[in-house]
């Protein structure tokens, strides 16, 4: 094993648990990757994340084939082999079932970012995925347009997100990032009706020049 590999699967391992210890998935769902070089190491099928180690996950090439792994692949590997062949930039992928994302979801609603600048900086490229049976082609085949755009996060309807960036950390992070933003709309909202008060959005005007701000 590389030096690149050994120390990318520690970073994968410590993240995949972190992911699963904030509730950012739940039982064995949710499914994380890694890319080095030709090769995609994912979690297995059927795994509690909390307890994941580097020797459990499997190891597959560019054609989603399992090369090495003593432990079966995830059903999800699919979308994952998409991602990683449609975007060379990409180099790990998140996918999972934070519970109030999944909120969002399950209603087909859009997810009000512009409530904070910290929201506007990390989910400006959410691409909402119209449902397909998980573990499918025609499921992988859906992130295409979004990921020809550009886009890194991926709203799935009746399913959960998959969050996509040039590192674990980054992947990670916009995981969080929508979690966060997701309860504290829908708390807002109802703390909103309690005090007969709505969340208040950054004006355009604001919005504008943060991003011109960022831009520079």
């Amino acid at each position: 094993m590389s030096t690149e590999v050994e120390k990318g699967l520690k970073k994968l391992v410590e993240y995949t648990r972190l992911a699963w210890n904030r509730g950012l998935t739940e039982s064995t769902g949710g499914n994380m990757s890694m890319r080095v070089g030709n090769e995609i190491y994912i979690t297995p099928t059927g795994f509690v994340k909390h307890f994941i180690t580097a020797e459990d996950f499997v190891v597959l090439n560019l054609k989603g084939e399992q090369i090495r792994g003593k432990r079966k692949l995830s059903s999800e590997y699919r979308m994952h082999v998409k991602i990683y062949n449609e975007r060379d930039d990409i180099k790990s992928v998140f996918h999972a079932h934070p519970r109030y994302t999944l909120i969002y979801a399950i209603n087909h609603a859009e997810i009000p970012i512009d409530t904070t600048p910290e929201n506007l900086f990390m989910l400006s490229n959410i691409e909402y995925v119209p449902y397909y049976m998980a573990g499918t082609d025609d499921f992988a085949d859906a992130f295409v347009p979004g990921l020809r755009k550009g886009k890194d996060i991926f709203l799935l309807y009746n399913h959960g997100v998959t969050t996509c960036a040039d590192s674990i950390e980054g992947a990670f992070a916009k995981l969080e990032s929508l979690e966060t933003c997701c309860f504290v709309s829908i708390m807002g909202s109802i703390v909103g009706e309690i005090c007969h008060a709505k969340p208040v959005k950054i004006s355009d005007e604001d919005i504008k020049q943060f991003l011109d701000k960022l831009a520079k």
